[in-house]
């Protein structure tokens, strides 16, 4: 499991024989702003609403087709995260949000787990 907090890039875990994906966990504010930059989350019960997580990928020249679903409530929020190699082989990152508390005291970002071809 990889954390990455919220505002920060970081790496997700490598799938085996590929290189790790690296992103920017865009700040998570309470209010959605649509005018952020990056890719969001889509709501996994209405993809035509977007949460309020956001990412951005920082090594497209490897990594496309990003896709990225969740749910979120006021204190945490679960999802997935997938993208594509080059040779077409996708691979999905499940992901777990947190944003409950402090930030200054309690973690405020996302857990990765090792992906799934």
């Amino acid at each position: 499991m990889k954390r990455i907090k919220f505002g920060a890039v970081g790496d997700l875990p490598a799938p085996t024989g590929h290189p790790s994906p690296q992103i920017f966990l865009c700040p998570y504010h309470p209010i959605f702003e649509v005018t952020r930059k990056g890719l969001p989350f889509k709501d996994e019960d209405d993809p035509s609403k977007d949460t309020r997580y956001t990412f951005t990928p920082m090594k497209p020249q490897y990594w496309s087709e990003w896709k990225a679903f969740a749910w979120e409530d006021c204190e945490v929020g679960t999802g997935t995260i997938s993208a594509r190699t080059p040779d077409g082989e996708r691979f999905t990152w499940a992901v777990r949000f947190s944003h409950d508390g402090d930030p200054s005291l309690e973690f405020w970002g996302a857990a990765f787990d090792i992906p799934n071809p």
